[in-house]
């Protein structure tokens, strides 16, 4: 049974009223997003270059850390007692063997209801909040957190964030119309974190959520109701983001109708597939593949309430997290051989840590010692569970709980 907050959540978090803000600094304090003002164009001095040539170079390169080492998770507690909206981060400790810690390290922003994206040094990290701004964090040398950007605004009410592979830049995913700014914008990342909006990188709108490809993470997948001059049927679109402006290489249908509203997309590690969730409140309830050479999708797939889907960095399984009530998850094997229905959607997994209630959202750790380990927020639990590379998914029995309405998770992520 959800309570009256539980169903507060899902509803911020699956729905972004039409709004955009205009630029912060670090030291403005947090903000309501301001009405829209459908004429305002990037200020030419920061907009991608027209030449669509490369991006400059980043001056601090972001080298990964070692793939054994203690990382940090960082999660949200976006209510309080009494379902009062409140700002609190926390820092928890993964271990090299997979033990989760909570610290007594906590900080704020603004309220986060989406997964936190690192860049691939781990140093920054950064989230869509509930006001459509971003959310900035690094960790220094010695794991000690500092806020960069309590909410930064720009031109956009972000949804999502995406780094790029060099950890350069941004890509902010805005659900609005494109007469109101919709689309995917673009930020530029400093080497201490601080964000510098560059503009609106890929016009059309209505964008819902987006993923690099692991195969070559200059291209992406963006799932969108439009992108650049796509055609009106098109939900699905890869881009090219290696050059300083962005450009649209192919793109095409999904679920045939222009009523989804995509609640994720992941990518199979060979690159030849992409699995998009519509958890939309019109339709919903069904998850489709998209064959990437040429950007078809498979048939249709009924699924109740599919709140996110990640990939095995094995290759050959997916976890599929259902919330909203049905609160399940579920297997799927990915078969690269079978190219007409590549995916099988399972059953349930089998609970340790007892039945998964509303979980939204998975953070999956792709190498070293944890290759396949995945940390799913759920209502007031953090779950482990692990890709096997026999494409077998396991309940570790490891959990971290939180107590009251206070312990509710919203956003998570885990340094890479």
């Amino acid at each position: 049974m959800r309570s009256a907050s539980l169903v507060a959540l899902i509803a911020l978090a699956a729905t972004a009223p039409v709004v955009t803000a205009a630029c912060s600094s670090a030291d403005d304090p947090p903000s309501g997003a301001t009405a829209p003002d459908a004429s305002a164009k990037p200020d030419s001095k920061t907009s991608p270059t027209e030449d669509g040539g490369d991006p400059p170079a980043s001056a601090c390169p972001r080298v990964a850390k070692p793939a054994d080492r203690t990382r940090k998770v960082v999660v949200s507690h976006p209510f309080g007692e009494g379902g009062a909206k409140t700002k609190i981060y926390k820092v928890l400790e993964l271990s090299t063997t997979g033990e989760l810690t909570p610290t007594n390290e906590t900080f704020e922003m603004d309220r986060g209801l989406t997964e936190i994206a690192f860049t691939p040094d781990g140093e920054v990290g950064l989230v869509a909040q509930d006001d459509g701004s971003i959310g900035v964090f690094t960790f220094d040398t010695a794991g000690k957190v500092r806020v960069v950007h309590a909410a930064f605004k720009g031109d956009f009410y972000a949804d999502h964030v995406v780094v790029s592979r060099d950890g350069a830049r941004a890509f902010v995913v805005d659900p609005n119309t494109a007469d109101n700014g919709g689309g995917v914008h673009e930020v530029a990342i400093g080497c201490d974190g601080t964000l510098t909006y560059v503009g609106l990188a890929v016009p059309g709108g209505r964008a819902h959520a987006m993923t690099l490809l692991p195969t070559n993470p200059d291209r992406a997948v963006l799932v969108a109701g439009a992108a650049f001059d796509s055609a009106a049927t098109d939900y699905a679109h890869l881009l090219d983001l290696a050059p300083a402006r962005p450009a649209r290489l192919a793109g095409g249908a999904v679920f045939g109708d222009g009523d989804a509203i995509a609640s994720s997309v992941a990518v199979t590690p060979d690159g030849k597939w992409a699995l998009v969730t519509d958890n939309g409140i019109v339709k919903g309830n069904r998850m489709a593949a998209v064959a990437l050479d040429t950007m078809k999708a498979t048939a249709t797939i009924e699924v109740p309430a599919p709140a996110a889907v990640v990939m095995s960095p094995f290759g050959n399984a997916a976890l599929l997290l259902q919330s909203d009530g049905e609160d399940a998850l579920v297997a799927v094997t990915y078969d690269p051989a079978n190219a007409t229905k590549p995916f099988t959607v399972g059953g349930e997994i089998t609970y340790t840590s007892g039945k998964t209630e509303l979980p939204t959202l998975a953070s999956v750790i792709d190498r070293g010692a944890l290759k396949g380990r995945v940390l799913v927020a759920e209502l007031q639990m953090i779950r482990q569970l692990a890709f096997a590379d026999d494409g077998t998914i396991t309940d570790l029995g490891k959990k971290v709980t939180f107590d009251g309405v206070s312990g509710i998770v919203g956003s998570i992520g885990v340094q890479p």
